[in-house]
Order: C-alpha cells, then sequence, then structure tokens
C-alpha cells in the first residue's frame, strides 16, 4: 500500500491513516477472542442465581462487538436439568450475559446516540471507531444506559446509609412489598441461547421483575381490604435481580419503610425474591401469596388427609373451595 501511494502523484494521508488503524483493530480482536476463550478446564457444575445447581452441557461460542471489532470466542455453557434454562458463568463475569455488545462498545455507542440522532451517531461510530452497528443497536443501547441512571446513585447510598431526609409518609400500620417476574416477548435475537420452558424448545421470552410497595389499612374477617393507599408500581429488565433490590428498598424507604409497624413481602416462593428479602427488608414478615398456596395444594394432600381418614373429603373440598379453615 505505501508502495502504490509513492508511484502517485499525491499522497492520500487518510487513507494511509486509516488502513493501519484498520490493521491494529484486526490483531486486536484477535488478541482479545484468544484471552476471552476457555479452553477447557470447566467445573461439572456451577451455581445458578434463581439457587439451583446447573451442569456442563458444553462449549458454546458467542460472537461479541468490541471497541476493536467483531470477536467470537468460546466458553462453557451450562444447564438447569429441572427448567432446561441455559446460561454461560463467563458471559456474566464479562457483564455480556444477554447482549452482543461489549461494555466499552454499549458505552461508546451510548455515549454518541445521546448527542445526536440514532442514524448520525451511526455513521460517527463508524467514523471515529471504526465500528459498524445499526441505528437500532444505538436505539436500544441509548436507552438502556438512561434506564440505568435513571435513579442517582447518591439516592441510593443515602437509603443505605439511613440518611434520608424529613419522613414523607404517615406511620403505617402494614407496609407490603410485592415482588414477582413475569415473561415478556422479545426478537429472537434477545434469546440467544436461552433454553424454554418446555425441554429441548428455544426461549421466546425474556423476564422483566416488576415490584409493587402499599400499605393497607383496612381489615374484614377475610383480611386485608379496602382502598390500596400510597400504591407505587416499579418496572424494571435488569439482567440480574441486586439492582433492582436496591431500586425497590430506595422507593420503600422513601415512603416510610422504617416507620412501619408491620412490615410484610409478598411473593409466589421464588428463591430470588426471598433473596431479595432477606437482604434489603431483613425482619419482614414472608408470606406466599394464597393463589400459589392453592395451585400446589394438591401435592400437600395425601400427607395431611391420608386416604384412609374421613377428613381427606373435607380437606380436599376446603382446599380446592378456598374456606376460611383452608386458608387458615
Amino acid at each position: 500500500m505505501f508502495a502504490a501511494q509513492r508511484k502517485r502523484a499525491g499522497l492520500d494521508l487518510e487513507a494511509v491513516e486509516m488502513a493501519p488503524r484498520a490493521g491494529l483493530h484486526g490483531a486486536g480482536a484477535a488478541i482479545l477472542t484468544a484471552l476471552l476463550s476457555e479452553s477447557g478446564g470447566h467445573a461439572p457444575r456451577t451455581a445458578c442465581p434463581c439457587g439451583a445447581q446447573a451442569r456442563y452441557h458444553d462449549q458454546r461460542s458467542k460472537r461479541l462487538l468490541t471497541a476493536l471489532g467483531p470477536v467470537q470466542f468460546e466458553r462453557a455453557y451450562y444447564v438447569r436439568p429441572r427448567c432446561q434454562q441455559g446460561r454461560s458463568p463467563r458471559d456474566r463475569e464479562l457483564d455480556v450475559e444477554g447482549t452482543e455488545c461489549s461494555p466499552g462498545a454499549r458505552r461508546m455507542t451510548a455515549l454518541v446516540g445521546a448527542k445526536t440522532s440514532f442514524d448520525k451517531g451511526r455513521e460517527q461510530l463508524d467514523l471515529l471507531a471504526g465500528i459498524e452497528v445499526t441505528a437500532k443497536a444505538v436505539e436500544r443501547h441509548a436507552e438502556d444506559t438512561g434506564t440505568d441512571i435513571a435513579t442517582p446513585e447518591q439516592e441510593i447510598r443515602a437509603a443505605k446509609q439511613l440518611e434520608q431526609p424529613a419522613v414523607c409518609a404517615p406511620i403505617a400500620k402494614i407496609f407490603y412489598i410485592e415482588m414477582d417476574g413475569t415473561g415478556l416477548p422479545v426478537v429472537k435475537a434477545e434469546t440467544e441461547g436461552r433454553a424454554g420452558k418446555v425441554a429441548g424448545q428455544p426461549a421466546h421470552t425474556r423476564e422483566p421483575k416488576l415490584g409493587c410497595v402499599f400499605t393497607q389499612t383496612t381489615t374484614d374477617k377475610g383480611g386485608p381490604t379496602g382502598p390500596r393507599r400510597g400504591l407505587y408500581y416499579l418496572h424494571r429488565r435488569h439482567r440480574n435481580g441486586s439492582r433492582f433490590g436496591r431500586r425497590l428498598y430506595t422507593e420503600a424507604w422513601r415512603r416510610g419503610w422504617s416507620r412501619a409497624r408491620k412490615k410484610v413481602v409478598l411473593g409466589d416462593g421464588a428463591i430470588w425474591i426471598w433473596n431479595l428479602a432477606d437482604q434489603h427488608f431483613p425482619g419482614a414478615i414472608q408470606i406466599v401469596d394464597l393463589f400459589h398456596v392453592r395451585q400446589h395444594s394438591g401435592s400437600c394432600q395425601p400427607n395431611c388427609f391420608p386416604p384412609t381418614n374421613e377428613a381427606a373429603n373435607v380437606g380436599r373440598r376446603e382446599l380446592s373451595t378456598g374456606s376460611t379453615a383452608a386458608k387458615s
């Protein structure tokens, strides 16, 4: 290339600048590929965020866009036998779980997306960094980054250190925290490498986490009733539950959690919910909602009401109809 440039009447300096940059990016990407790849020595099992143990399945490749360009590396892939959910601890370690961009590439993409239109941001990223992305990718990373920084970290730290300003909520008799997860349909690229709920089938959804903070002031014979006061909903699609738990904790403290006479955490029995409850709301009463108790009551019937006992039929009727005795 340099020899051809010398033979020409003029020197195209821009071409000379860009060619070595592209070559150095390619060399850096090759080094990064070797650095990220796992050649062996994987553990037979690994802990899953849900509390279960996942077994080693195979080595799988992952394509990743980095600040040096695209790389493709091999890493160990684990699957939980019961639900067939798959994950790679290496993805979590590198902070690339559920995404095809490295942290550096995501930051650069979000920066140009925040300064100009998404299409112009794509052009600027190609010119300034030599990274080729779509305008949709610029939009997605800019919005995700904006969501992550929506609540200032100072507010979270202040809540943890009990440095909240004057209490802005009255004393509540009962203060409730409710958490759950649900399935959100997404495009195919968002579920790549994830096993579905049905064995052998790919996943079609991702799980956003939802939280609810409220107080209950009146009751009847069946329990809490009447209007819920201070109702607040929190919805975030976090890569893990730790940040979601901090956001919910912060909102609860802001609404008078520390002054409540009785504190309750409601959930469907999922391990991640009780883990967050123990971490952020220690001492709170933990209650499994009645709907899920009824849903699994069938497996308890043989122990509670032996088939030879006349009370078995009565017990089954009470559990199926949700009578007062069954609730208690």
